[in-house]
């Protein structure tokens, strides 16, 4: 009753179930077939399978349409009171005098069992029952009545603005109503900023530091953004599933179309991923012992926050433009290592030549990694003590031999450590870029909802 409700939904003229009492008692079934003949009542059409119904489930139908094997028609017209007209049909053409009480629909079935050696398909053929259906038939195609043909002022019972306006608040409501997919993305955010950032607590903010420190502090950065991007595309997939097929449903019912489900998709993420990415960066900011200055701290959360975005609204778009979980999690994992190798810390900016500079421009993590250090790290006059033999050491022209300590900046080692490929003029770049990627994400998404269907709908 409750997928009936939900086609009604649609105000639809005509109603095709199949075999709506399938699988229930003789109760539920008769509850369900007077639901069925109320809806028939009010005006609207229904449409019909059924298997073995009852005789009180028989005599709610108005019409038949009996068809034998191979989809031949054995009898389709009027029941009539009782199912006279049926019984009076079959019994003008040889069949047993049904019993008193005997169920019709039992009976129908079972005189072409026994009377195998007549062809009812055939009587019907050559019946009144059919030579007056075709004659009506005919008649409707010449005799057209533009009176009588069903119109819409639009497609939809809804503007798109209302749509929009109910979609948004039926997904936050499914948001809300989704606590092992939020609620666990904020305790991981929680748990591993802290756990990532509490590797230096022990020394913190060093005003003077190795180049194994500085590196470790690039490195945890980068593995931040790399654990927080997997735990975001590989939770989203499962829920887009089964968002998406929902929504199959309801476009074929003519309910929805797929703009304000693609909109809608970006906007419920949103408060989350702010709440998410907010807690993560307070948390990893300070433990790890990044610069107390409020515009890093803004420029750190906005470059996290992009991150996290990216991973989430690219699952949305492998998960609508794939069949199942399985191959979008393959999709995922392309883009997971695309992200992790060519970002600019497994392979640095400098070694990636030939074709592989493609894949440093197209990775995402590559703009995203390039904001964090640069903002954090441009101006930072910390003291580096270089390794003898390093490039650092070599870049800052130190001398092997030389009695005192050969040291730079942490700016400088971050020149030195990306080989200049990593700028801090380049922030604004790095934010156009994300953002188009964002866009680019969601279009794709719309794309993906309005061109693809893998339901069976």
């Amino acid at each position: 009753r409750l997928s009936i409700a939900v086609e009604l939904a649609a105000s639809p003229s005509i109603i095709f179930l199949d075999e709506p009492t399938s699988g229930l008692d003789s109760r539920a079934a008769l509850l369900v077939i007077q639901s069925l003949r109320k809806i028939a009542e009010t005006g609207r059409t229904v449409c019909a399978t059924i298997h073995q119904p009852s005789s009180a489930v028989f005599e709610m139908f108005d019409d038949l349409l009996l068809l034998k094997k191979g989809g031949s028609t054995v009898f389709h017209g009027e029941l009539g009171e009782q199912s006279q007209n049926l019984i009076k049909y079959f019994e003008a053409n040889g069949a047993t005098l049904i019993l008193k009480g005997e169920n019709p629909a039992t009976w129908m079935l079972t005189i072409q069992e026994i009377n195998y050696d007549t062809d009812y398909a055939q009587c019907y053929l050559e019946s009144d029952n059919s030579r007056e259906l075709r004659l009506q038939l005919e008649e409707v195609q010449v005799n057209t009545n533009e009176a009588k043909k069903i119109r819409f002022e639009s497609e939809y019972a809804s503007t798109r603005g209302e749509r929009i306006k109910y979609m948004n608040e039926r997904l936050r409501t499914i948001y809300m109503r989704s606590p092992s997919y939020n609620r666990s993305r904020i305790f991981l955010s929680i748990v591993i900023s802290f756990l990532l950032g509490s590797i230096f607590i022990f020394d913190y903010q060093p005003e003077v530091m190795d180049e194994q420190y500085i590196s470790g502090i690039f490195s945890t950065i980068f593995l931040s953004f790399i654990v927080i991007g997997i735990l975001a595309i590989t939770s989203v997939l499962p829920v887009m599933l089964k968002i998406r097929d929902v929504f199959y449903r309801h476009r074929a019912a003519g309910m929805l179309d797929d703009f304000p489900v693609a909109l809608s998709l970006g906007v419920a993420e949103q408060p989350f991923l702010l709440i998410c990415s907010t807690l993560f960066s307070i948390i990893f900011y300070f433990t790890i012992g990044l610069a107390p200055n409020f515009r890093k701290l803004v420029a750190f959360w906005g470059f996290f926050t992009f991150n996290w975005a990216i991973y989430s609204y690219f699952g949305q778009l492998f998960m609508c433009s794939v069949r199942g979980v399985q191959t979008a999690q393959i999709l995922a994992s392309i883009f997971i290592g695309i992200n992790n190798f060519f970002s600019g810390l497994i392979v640095r900016p400098q070694f990636m030549t030939g074709f592989f500079q493609a894949t440093y421009y197209m990775a995402p993590g590559h703009y995203v990694y390039e904001g964090l250090i640069t903002t954090q790290f441009h101006d930072d006059n910390r003291t580096v003590i270089a390794t003898i033999g390093s490039k650092f050491f070599d870049d800052l022209d130190c001398k092997k031999d030389a009695t005192e300590v050969c040291s730079g900046t942490v700016a400088q080692f971050m020149e030195s450590f990306f080989g200049g490929r990593f700028k801090h003029s380049n922030r604004f770049l790095d934010i156009g870029i994300l953002a188009a990627l964002l866009i680019v994400s969601r279009l794709l998404t719309w794309l993906a909802l309005r061109k693809r269907n893998f339901s069976s709908t």
